[in-house]
């Protein structure tokens, strides 16, 4: 049955206490539809009977799917055995991702519900520390000696590969478990039964290690194009590894967080409709008010020109909002490069020799158009003249600092995507401001 037709008679089907249907149907749907299902179930009551008619196993992946506030939900309605079996069944590093996100009186009641082993698992990767590889990881993979011929290696991975995250890579470790090698399941399954691993080995292998940031796993998949990397400690020892799928769930938070930072805004915890009216004030205020702050440099510098106000005031939304369109664009391409490694912090003066060529080319273009704006408006050429040189040096300073800042900031450790939208177009409202009633101020007086 669609998906759709499953939305429409859930209700029904959960109203009239037909359980059964709703099981049989359940159970056919992919476990991705399922999850989209439950994302769409708006009432706590149906979302806990629908979920309940899932198989343990398939409950696992639906739950390792969803948002932490589902999962809250989900988890509150359903009985401690319940919860015991699901939390036992998920992968370790989807638990782990539940654990670090649940409150932290709550995290250790699933916790205790946990097998003795899965309880074990669960607190060596909680150990890590927060947003590190060690916390993205699992220890479930398949491990083989090089001594072990291809024939071992093939019962090893028949018999390990129903509890394992993968069995595509194999990965090579001497009696101490340091890591010694990788190998694809392609190559294991084309080599002849009697060769031992050591025929196959490349001694190539690529690997994170536990204690770095995430980002560098996001990095290290993207340069290696790897559907699973190993992960090993300060010594050397493999200690789990991270899949693909896993390192895309952190891609998409980093990129959800830069675009909210991009706009002004505290990175929010929670999906949009889940946050509390309170919860939203806190993630935007404190930008806003930062922000007024800052315009309030505007208001001191248009102070100091209050005779030329009048006269000038209606041509200072071209320079302001061409001044911080400009800066918004080169610093969306900085953050830009620096995500996908095009640009690293070494290439500030290449950066800064492309773009004072650049800001300076486009200024000069904007101003021609500036200029016969003002035309079209004002009479006097020497207004003409005075937006056109500030439209200039606005656009070319603009220029300048939209793609110096993200080193800046880059270089002192805090996020460049805080750099882009509100941030840079206040500080181009003051500068351009200055710039455009400075140049007005000097042009007037010579033609008096």
């Amino acid at each position: 049955m669609e998906e759709a037709a499953v939305q429409a008679n859930i209700h029904e089907w959960i109203e009239s206490r037909q359980f059964g249907r709703v099981k049989a149907v359940l159970t056919e749907m992919d476990v991705h539809d399922v999850t989209d299902l439950l994302r769409d179930l708006h009432d706590a009551r149906e979302l806990g009977v629908a979920f309940r008619m899932l198989p343990t196993d398939r409950a696992a992946e639906v739950l390792s799917e969803l948002e932490p506030d589902r999962r809250e939900e989900l988890l509150a309605t359903l009985s401690s055995s319940q919860v015991s079996d699901i939390l036992n069944e998920m992968p370790p590093d989807d638990r782990t991702e539940l654990l670090e996100e649940l409150p932290g009186s709550v995290a250790q009641r699933l916790m205790n519900q946990l097998t003795g082993e899965q309880r074990t698992v669960a607190m060596n990767l909680l150990a890590y520390p927060e947003d590190s590889i060690g916390r993205l990881m699992t220890p479930e993979y398949v491990a083989v000696r090089k001594h072990w011929t291809v024939d071992r290696v093939l019962r090893q991975i028949r018999r390990m590969a129903g509890r394992r995250e993968t069995i595509y890579v194999v990965y090579v470790v001497d009696n101490d478990w340091k890591l010694q090698d990788d190998l694809d399941l392609e190559d294991v399954v084309r080599a002849e039964p009697e060769q031992e691993v050591s025929e196959l080995m490349d001694e190539q292998c690529s690997w994170l290690v536990a204690t770095d940031d995430q980002e560098t796993a996001v990095e290290a998949f993207k340069k290696y194009d790897a559907l699973a990397l190993p992960v090993v400690d300060g010594k050397g020892i493999l200690v789990g590894i991270v899949t693909f799928d896993d390192v895309m769930d952190v891609q998409e938070e980093e990129s959800t967080e830069d675009m909210q930072r991009m706009a002004g805004l505290v990175p929010l915890e929670e999906s949009y409709l889940s946050a509390s009216f309170g919860q939203m004030l806190k993630k935007r205020l404190p930008w806003l008010g930062v922000l007024l702050v800052m315009e309030t440099l505007a208001v001191i510098v248009l102070k100091g020109f209050e005779q030329m106000l009048a006269m000038l005031a209606m041509f200072m939304p071209l320079i302001n909002a061409t001044a911080g369109n400009t800066g918004n664009q080169v610093a969306s391409l900085m953050i830009r490069g620096f995500a996908v490694a095009e640009i690293t912090p070494r290439d500030w003066w290449r950066v800064l020799l492309r773009e004072l060529l650049r800001g300076v080319c486009m200024g000069a273009i904007l101003a021609g158009i500036a200029g016969g704006i003002v035309t079209m408006f004002h009479e006097s050429p020497a207004v003409a003249l005075a937006v056109g040189l500030a439209m200039l040096a606005s656009v070319a300073l603009a220029n300048m600092i939209g793609a110096m800042l993200p080193f800046l900031f880059r270089r002192v450790g805090v996020d460049p995507a805080v750099t882009s939208g509100p941030f840079i177009a206040c500080l181009m409202d003051v500068g351009s401001i200055l710039i455009f009633f400075s140049i007005a101020g000097g042009v007037l007086r010579l033609v008096k």
